[in-house]
């Protein structure tokens, strides 16, 4: 599917799930929907599945928007609580917007469904909110909290209750999305994104698709072989991914130490209460006490609005705006501009309201980054060892960073590189079809065929009779 017909179904006002390969346009889509949303009046409550991804979108986790926070179950004291906190924010929102779906569990997925409801006195899925969700089933999948679960003394009669309904109904509470009790009676519009933004070699697209597919070829196997032990030139940088954090962190803190330039220290900036600001501190890329030098290798962390640079992009320090220490870097970029980064916020929203903020150069020391913090990332260059990877997906998102296979560099590779969860393959099929279907009726019947209206409000009801 094309983005303007996407963007035409999602502003039918029917729930939509958007997909597609890295480099679709699935932040693209997104961010047009929610800014024309935003123009026409309406509310958008922009979540995420993880704190590092909701910083992406200047939005909030879904966990912090529905009061759920780290509950496993929904309790009539939980519930109780929530229509005391939340109601107003849930009953004023007239969309929900989840980033990064495929990170998200099914049982989690239920649980805001079933506060929507509850909370705005609807009966339809997510109390009548249009649902807009965005992911890609072949990245980084939902983390399993069954051994959490496993060391509670006494589960609530409410999570038994929970797994209880997901037995009966064959389905697995901690899988995708899909998984869900609310997915089939959601019914979303699939819109499955085909134009390619991203790669623009085709080897590697076709190493990715295969991958995708579950048919890695020897071929495939070949043109990455072809990579191996392969370096960058000594001008270019290019970052290395790492599966943790200490190999990442270890590696920039080496390079920076090897550079004989006064250091530069750049504190961040930071309003509203102290849990939200600290929450923003730990999920956002910036990190909180910035050190930089001249020569120093950098990565944007933000997209610029006069198209200068944007989020991934590498550069070096050329030097500081002022002689005194707190002089704003001056990066020179890989495209050749010269810019003067100054401080950028990150925000965490609720609504249209900014509960909390941090202010810092948009900058982070670029020799290397964790493969969980570079999924939405688009690199010029990545150098990585797929030998390393251990979660389904890994390998695939650390690949699909680059434009194109001159810009990957390879330590090493396996076959669990090529390893993405089973339940996606077997999805695929299905949301393409589904999304196909929502092509033709477009093109046959126009965005009327989309459209729904709302029932009115409805009267209190107690959550034993929505569920």
């Amino acid at each position: 599917m094309k983005q303007n017909d996407a963007l035409a179904i999602l502003q039918s006002g029917v729930s939509t799930f958007i997909t597609g390969a890295p480099g679709a346009g699935k932040t693209f889509v997104l961010n047009q929907f929610i800014k024309q949303a935003r123009r026409d009046g309406l509310s958008v409550a922009v979540t995420a599945s993880t704190g590092i991804a909701s910083t992406h979108i200047n939005g909030q986790t879904i966990h912090s928007w529905s009061g759920i926070g780290v509950a496993t179950a929904l309790t009539d004291s939980l519930l109780k609580t929530i229509r005391s906190r939340r109601k107003r924010k849930l009953q004023a929102a007239d969309i929900l917007v989840i980033d990064e779906v495929s990170m998200m569990h099914a049982w989690l997925f239920d649980m805001v469904d079933q506060v929507c409801r509850a909370v705005r006195r609807r009966t339809e899925p997510f109390g009548g909110l249009q649902v807009v969700l965005s992911g890609d089933f072949f990245q980084l999948p939902p983390v399993s909290v069954s051994s959490r679960n496993s060391d509670m003394i006494a589960p609530s009669p409410e999570y038994l209750a929970m797994h209880e309904r997901y037995a009966q109904a064959g389905k697995n509470p901690e899988g995708f999305v899909t998984e869900s009790l609310v997915w089939e009676e959601l019914n979303p519009a699939i819109c499955y994104l085909t134009e390619q933004h991203r790669q623009d070699d085709g080897r590697l697209l076709n190493v990715l698709t295969d991958i995708r597919e579950g048919r890695v070829s020897d071929q495939d196997t070949a043109v990455l072989s072809g990579r191996l032990g392969i370096l960058p030139q000594v001008d270019d940088v290019a970052v290395h991914l790492f599966p943790v954090n200490r190999q990442a962190d270890g590696l920039n803190d080496l390079r920076l130490s090897q550079i004989e330039q006064p250091e530069h220290v750049f504190v961040a900036k930071s309003t509203g209460p102290a849990n939200l600001v600290q929450r923003l501190k730990k999920n956002m890329l910036a990190p909180e006490r910035l050190m930089l030098k001249k020569g120093a290798a950098v990565m944007a962390l933000r997209n610029d609005a006069d198209r200068q640079y944007v989020n991934g992009s590498i550069g070096t320090v050329r030097g500081f705006a002022s002689d005194s220490k707190g002089g704003w870097p001056i990066v020179e970029f890989e495209n050749g501009n010269i810019v003067t980064m100054k401080q950028a916020s990150w925000e965490m929203m609720d609504g249209e309201t900014v509960l909390a903020s941090v202010d810092q150069v948009p900058l982070r020391c670029a020799w290397a980054i964790t493969i969980h913090k570079s999924q939405g990332m688009t690199l010029d260059r990545a150098v990585m060892d797929l030998r390393r990877t251990f979660a389904p997906g890994m390998g695939y998102v650390a690949l699909s960073r680059v434009e194109r296979l001159d810009g990957l560099f390879l330590g090493g590779i396996n076959d669990r590189a090529f390893l993405v969860s089973s339940d996606a393959v077997l999805l695929d099929d299905e949301l393409r079809s589904r999304s196909s279907h929502a092509s033709a009726l477009l093109e046959r019947e126009g965005i009327e065929a989309f459209r729904k209206e709302l029932p009115p409000v409805e009267d209190e009801f107690s959550q034993a009779e929505l569920f």
